[in-house]
Parts: structure tokens; sequence; C-alpha cells
């Protein structure tokens, strides 16, 4: 079997270049754009298609600035009679994944761990990236609760868990 590489430019951001990124997050960036404009964007997948398929076959460059591939977006949302939606255009990164029960294994102590998270975001955002997905909460309630199986002790836990994540993350 043979795979091949995409050949999208890399994303740069504050301090950070980005490499991993998808459709669902163009998508994404489109519907909040008319969310906001208060409009409904339909054909958001195939809009969002077009611009992976540019990058992946038609920039020529190995690296662009965030805000530059953002103003080229608004530009063509603009050309092809979707100005309120190129107006309300927000710009946004890829998300990062956090393994919260990577987190809760390096710091098993409910305190430490939420200060190592607290830690990992506000660095995350020092370095220009302002989008998030989590990953393994229901380890991590366990391991942090020493728990096995899911109780109803986890459970409170995973709901503490996702509070915070609510608040800090946003």
């Amino acid at each position: 079997m043979v795979s091949l590489k995409k050949n999208r430019p890399l994303l740069q951001t504050g301090h950070c270049v980005i490499s991993d990124y998808e459709i669902g997050w163009m998508e994404s960036v489109l519907s909040d754009a008319a969310l906001r404009a208060g409009v409904s964007l339909p054909f958001k997948h195939e809009i969002a298609q077009a611009i992976m398929m540019y990058l992946e076959m038609g920039c020529t460059l190995q690296s662009m600035p965030l805000n530059f591939l953002f103003s080229r977006i608004q530009e063509t949302l603009q050309e092809v009679g979707l100005p309120l939606i190129a107006r309300h255009l927000r710009k946004q990164t890829p998300p990062v994944m956090i393994s919260l029960d990577e987190i809760a294994k390096e710091d098993p102590m409910p305190l430490f761990f939420y200060a190592k998270l607290h830690e990992r975001i506000a660095k995350l955002r020092h370095l220009g990236l302002t989008s998030y997905q989590f990953s393994g909460l229901r380890e991590c309630a366990l391991t942090l609760g020493a728990r096995r199986r899911d109780c109803p002790s986890s459970q409170r836990m995973q709901r503490e868990i996702s509070a915070f994540l609510e608040s800090s993350a946003a």
C-alpha cells in the first residue's frame, strides 16, 4: 500500500507551527462565521473542501502565516458573493489535542493535575493556540480517583474536570 503525505503548507501562528489540520476545522470556521452573520451556509463542506484542495494542490508555499490564510479566505468569500460571511470570518487556530489521561498519569493527585492542566493551557495560549480538544476524560477520572471501574465518585470527578475545562479553556 502506498501512502502519500498531505502536501499542505505549515500554518504559522505566534511562536507555533501547525502541520495537522483537517477539513472539519475549516467547516467549523465557516459555520462560526455564518452563525455570527446570522445566515445559513448549506454548502460549507464544499467551500471547505475547495480551500483544502487549494492548500494541498494549488499552494506553492511551504509555510503560511495564519493571518495570511484567513485574509485570502476572506477575499475569496467576497469574490464568490458571500461578503457577509467574509466580514464575520474570525481567525481560529486548528484544535490542539490535549490528553487528560496522560496529564493524570504524570500528576495523579487532583490538586497537581489541575495545576498542570492549567499550566498547559496557558502555555498553548501563549504560543498563540486558542482551540483545544480533550481526550481521555474517563481514564483521567479513574486515575485521579484511584479507581479501576466507573462509580459515582469517578462520574462526579468527570463532571468536575469538564466544569474546569469549560471555565479555563473558554
